[in-house]
């Protein structure tokens, strides 16, 4: 390949990526950053100094909910990691994405993945209504130590 070819075909890959992506409208991606992950928010609350917190977004059009989560101080290594529902607040509901094998297994960490909201698993209504819910499991409290309600 030329010299010419080599310099400019950085710039032609990017051009083609973004010829080949639909362009989106702030409207199409709706975000919560620093969303609250807390022990009270758990049903029953824990007694717990565990705390987090996550930034998510939800692109309306790719239909992909994207997170990244931090926490610290939860009592033991983490047991369970998921999003459940639907539930609201106060309320508890079943696994819907068990993203737990490739969770780190420590006290304190961050974690980012990815779900494609399907209208099986996850639908979108109840996802954009609040819904869903993060929760964080461990030895000391099987049932969920902290929990992060996703809501928009």
């Amino acid at each position: 390949m030329n010299t010419f070819m080599k310099r400019i075909a950085p710039f032609l890959m990017v051009l083609v990526v973004l010829g080949c992506s639909k362009d989106h409208t702030p409207e199409d991606v709706v975000k919560r950053i620093a969303l609250p992950i807390s022990a009270d928010q758990e049903v029953p609350a824990k007694n717990s100094t565990g705390s987090g917190s996550a930034d998510v977004y939800y692109n309306k059009v790719t239909h992909m909910l994207t997170f990244t989560m931090t926490w610290q101080n939860i009592s033991d290594i983490p047991t369970g990691a998921h999003i459940h529902g639907p539930a609201a607040r106060g309320a508890n509901a079943g696994i819907k994405y068990d993203f737990f094998s490739a969770f780190p297994k420590t006290a304190s960490g961050t974690f980012s993945s990815e779900v494609l909201v399907d209208g099986s698993k996850i639908d979108e209504a109840q996802l954009l209504a609040g819904m869903y819910y993060f929760n964080i499991h461990t030895k000391n409290n099987p049932g969920g130590e902290i929990r992060g309600q996703i809501e928009f």
